[in-house]
């Protein structure tokens, strides 16, 4: 499959695609937030519509974290999603001066951990990691 990438996301399509991988919904005004705030986006296109996306989101110096890496199912295992993880981690490693070093982050859905480890992220809790931690607040 021939995927075109571009560096736009509409609320539309992160929404369609969020429901297509079967995440949570959430409001209009946080997917505009989401996609307005990331500090570097990828989308592909295959058959005149956006099947796929990833963020970024850092504080630029030594926080860099992969968000919402979300493909549509019928496209899963075509390489978009592995190709849109590189194309974040080269921003990353572009954004770094020489002797730089930073540790980029990502919560995997469950079961998608392999997907990442074959892109040499390391699964937590390891020897040298403990485990990835998150909090929910719900107002």
């Amino acid at each position: 499959m021939d995927f075109q990438y571009k560096h736009s996301l509409s609320v539309e399509d992160y929404l369609r695609l969020r429901q297509a991988v079967g995440w949570k919904s959430v409001s209009e005004r946080q997917a505009r937030a989401a996609i307005d705030r990331s500090d570097y986006l990828v989308s592909a296109e295959a058959d005149g519509r956006t099947v796929a996306s990833a963020r970024l989101v850092s504080d630029g110096g030594t926080v860099f974290y992969i968000a919402d890496v979300m493909v549509d199912p019928a496209y899963q295992g075509g390489g978009v999603g592995r190709t849109m993880v590189s194309m974040i981690l080269e921003q990353v490693r572009a954004m770094l001066e020489d002797g730089e070093m930073v540790r980029v982050n990502l919560m995997a859905a469950v079961g998608r951990e392999p997907f990442y480890e074959k892109q040499g992220f390391i699964r937590h809790p390891s020897d040298q990691f403990g485990a990835g931690m998150s909090y929910t607040i719900t107002k």
